[in-house]
């Protein structure tokens, strides 16, 4: 068994990040990635991101019947071989409220508050490509957009990222030359070269390995023969929002009658793995226009709005994208000169969870991230609906929009809006939570990252986050792979050797 200091399961947005960072030092690094190396040449285009959901890239994941839903199903995706979901997303690089990270320093995650994180939102900005979406031609209708949300007074804001995130803006997009600037073109692809790195491709981890109380190693699956590896320092498990915990459960850490219910031997009992399971959750407005909408360029998505439901929210719990085509294909393939605005509620306080559906690496777990479910998630995404109604209804907007397709002039009263609202509500595609950081008793890992009860062992990535931050959250992930990589560096007192210039 061929032995490694470091083993990282997954190269999505925080493993490729964390192998790379790791590998600026002077430790062997094994990364191994499910997905095929191999990815579509559409992954580039900015504007072709739509064809990759429910692509060969794409797990496509799908929920249990959400019963605040009417019991519809919905597709989770998530991204599939090297890049992983940096591959699928908007590429809107939103790093989230300030108070999104004081609540999780507040709340049990001491040494993450907003000011600790900041230098590692700087560092991996010198390295992921950033282009401000109102600096290279936008759209006439997301101008439009900007002009619509002034006219109803919301403030203007020079930067989501900056002071205020509050207000309309342009998007920053994690975009260079006219490509998308992935966690694969960013991180894994210059360190692509390091004699320290090997990436191993289709190969679907199926369980950690145990010496005693210390992780080990893994064990996977590529071309249907088994293998595995050692790791004398540490496994780091990146594998996302809904496969980290299932690796967990599979390998005997988890909640233990869950456990005991599939046959798996009880390694560590941690109630609170595959738990807290949540995801921001939007749904669509669309306007047939009455003029010809320019072609779309760059992501499809160039405004926003972040607003708060009412009075007394100190942070954004609302965000309007706008979107210069139609967002539901359906619609589009008969009203394809028509433009969106997504409502999403981006401080949901709903939860649901990650459990497993079998004791089969590769069969899907159970994702159920019970949309909805908290009455108070309804009635803020039912407000949005009818302020993304307003929106369209300014002046602004005069000049473009004709009939509405969606919710449609049958949709009327604010019981009609709730209803729509049931029946079209979905994921916003950022999953987090499940693997959640703090010092309580449902907490996996440790404010270092570490898994409790386990040595050698971290969890980096969505699934770590207590809350999902207040916005798009590549980002985010990406901070803490970078946070990851430089504690699990420290651990082994290499810190000067994977230390950044920027």
């Amino acid at each position: 068994m061929e032995t490694f200091d470091y083993i990282v399961v997954g190269a999505g947005s925080a493993g490729c990040a964390v192998a790379a960072r790791l590998a600026e030092g002077d430790g062997s690094v094994l990364l191994l990635e499910a997905g095929p190396e191999q990815l579509p040449e559409t992954v580039d285009s900015p504007p072709l991101w739509y064809t990759l959901l429910g692509s060969e890239i794409d797990y496509a994941y799908e929920s249990v019947p959400q019963a605040a839903l009417a019991g519809r199903r919905t597709v989770e995706p998530r991204g599939k071989g090297p890049g992983g979901s940096s591959n699928l997303y908007l590429m809107m690089h939103i790093r989230g409220h300030r108070l999104d990270y004081d609540d999780w320093a507040y709340n049990g995650c001491p040494g993450w508050a907003y000011d600790e994180c900041a230098p590692y939102f700087e560092r991996l900005e010198a390295v992921l490509g950033m282009d401000n979406a109102g600096e290279h031609g936008p759209n006439p209708t997301s101008e439009a957009f900007l002009g619509a949300c002034a006219e109803l007074g919301f403030e203007s804001t020079d930067d989501f990222n900056g002071d205020r995130m509050l207000g309309a803006g342009w998007h920053h997009v994690n975009i260079k030359d006219g490509r998308r600037w992935s966690a694969k073109t960013a991180y894994l692809d210059p360190a692509a070269g390091r004699e320290n790195l090997t990436t191993v491709y289709d190969a679907a981890v199926s369980r950690l390995l145990f010496v005693g109380s210390r992780c080990s190693g893994v064990e996977w699956f590529r071309n249907g023969e088994h293998a595995r590896a050692r790791a004398a320092r540490e496994v780091i498990v990146c594998a996302g929002a809904i496969e980290s915990p299932k690796l967990l459960m599979l390998s005997g850490i988890g909640p233990a009658r869950h456990l005991r219910e599939h046959g798996i031997d009880v390694r560590v009992d941690l109630p609170g793995v595959g738990g807290n399971f949540h995801n921001h959750v939007l749904t669509g407005l669309i306007r047939e226009c009455v003029q010809p909408v320019p072609p779309g360029r760059q992501n499809l998505s160039e405004a926003a709005l972040f607003c708060t439901s009412g009075p007394g929210w100190p942070a954004p719990d609302l965000q309007l994208a706008f979107v210069h085509v139609p967002f539901d294909i359906i619609v589009g393939a008969t009203h394809p000169n028509s433009i969106s605005i997504l409502p999403g509620v981006v401080r949901p306080l709903s939860r649901g969870s990650i459990r497993l559906s079998s004791t089969d690496p590769f069969a899907p777990p159970r994702v159920d991230p019970a949309y909805l479910r908290a009455p108070s998630d309804l009635e803020r995404l039912a407000g949005a609906v009818e302020l993304s109604r307003e929106i369209f209804a300014t002046d602004a907007f005069a000049e473009w929009v004709g009939p509405e397709l969606l919710p449609g002039p049958d949709v009327v009263s604010h019981a009609d809006v709730l209803d729509f609202c049931r029946r079209s509500a979905a994921s916003y595609h950022h999953q987090a939570g499940s693997c959640k950081m703090g010092l309580d008793e449902l907490a996996v890992v440790d404010p270092q990252l570490r898994v409790v009860g386990v040595e050698g062992l971290r969890v980096a990535d969505a699934s770590v986050m207590p809350a999902v931050p207040s916005g798009n959250c590549n980002a985010g992930i990406v901070m803490i792979a970078e946070r990851c990589a430089e504690l699990a560096a420290a651990a082994h007192e290499h810190v000067g050797a994977v230390a950044v210039t920027v």
